[in-house]
């Protein structure tokens, strides 16, 4: 959203409960401001954010976090502008903008809440908010399945992937697939030992870490394996077919709601081990192998939904307040 705003003219810095971020933002050529206040409690660093915004030219203030709450926008909001990026639920307060970019949303509700505050309402995934490499990562869906991305995000605690490897190796359905194996940051090192092995075992599996070119990667892919999350909407930027599955309980029913649009081929909540998703993955995936008109239809319908260009369009109707 920063470089959305940033191409667009505008003067972005950013406001922070504590320093831990600094050095990645101040890396990117942002400014930062510490409030040394506690994100838990929000409405700690009110006063102080006050100030900023009354020595602004122009103030706005786009809001990012789970612990935002009304008496926080509603104080600001006098101010500066006050827009909101999520999908937290409930009456945040005088909002000059809401931006909710999951599938599954009670628009009556919104509506009812904000309608007559004159609050701007962004709707949907064409607003999903991605770096500006996914706006030009789109291709059209390979001829065949011949390499999977396999990936679950910056953690994987039940093991999944190894144990999907592991499987997938062995279908004879799957015999003329690679993967490539993208391990989160966060993921443990026993996880992490069980797919390097897999991968020093075999020459069909190629295992990545801290990787800093998703849309690089995605493009040389032809299908996914995911956990469902920010980087689905990636893969749909890009054009990927894709096998989907919850990590948790938060994540389902937007899966179901993708799933219930032809978006993705959605294998449901992980649990508590990864053998019954593994399977029903597997499933899915040798499906999409054998049908490259399965395999386009999902990927026509989800490109439809995520173009890459959300912020952009965020940060074209923040300016225009």
């Amino acid at each position: 959203m920063a470089d959305a705003l940033t191409s667009l003219g505008a003067d972005v810095s950013f406001i922070l409960s504590d320093s831990n971020s600094v050095e990645l933002i101040e890396s990117r050529g942002f400014a930062t401001v510490v409030l040394d206040s506690d994100w838990r409690h929000i409405e700690d660093g009110t006063d102080d954010l006050c100030r900023i915004c009354d020595g602004a030219e122009i103030p706005i203030v786009l809001v990012d976090t789970y612990s935002v709450t009304r008496e926080y926008v509603d104080c600001l909001a006098q101010h500066a502008k006050i827009c909101y990026l999520g999908s937290k639920g409930g009456d945040l307060g005088n909002l000059s903008l809401l931006a909710n970019y999951s599938t599954c949303i009670d628009e009556a509700f919104y509506e009812e809440i904000y309608g007559n505050r004159g609050t701007k309402l962004l709707f949907g995934p064409k607003y999903a908010p991605l770096r500006p490499c996914f706006a030009e990562a789109y291709r059209e869906c390979s001829a065949k399945i011949e390499r999977v991305l396999v990936t679950t995000g910056n953690t994987d605690p039940q093991g999944f992937i190894p144990a999907f490897l592991a499987s997938a190796l062995s279908d004879e359905r799957l015999s003329n697939v690679t993967f490539t194996a993208v391990v989160g940051r966060m993921v443990s090192d026993d996880v992490t030992a069980k797919v390097n092995l897999i991968g020093s075992r075999s020459s069909r599996v190629t295992v990545l870490r801290a990787v800093t070119d998703m849309a690089g990667l995605m493009s040389q892919c032809d299908a996914a394996v995911s956990a469902n999350g920010t980087t689905v909407y990636e893969l749909f930027a890009a054009g990927l077919p894709s096998v989907t599955f919850a990590m948790v309980e938060e994540q389902v029913q937007s899966a179901e709601s993708l799933a219930e649009l032809g978006a993705v081929e959605y294998c449901g909540l992980i649990g508590d081990g990864p053998h019954t998703t593994v399977a029903e993955s597997i499933d899915r995936l040798a499906s999409l192998v054998a049908s490259r008109n399965r395999s386009v239809a999902l990927a026509t319908r989800a490109h439809a939904l995520v173009d890459g260009h959300g912020a952009d369009k965020i940060a074209k109707e923040i300016l225009s307040l």
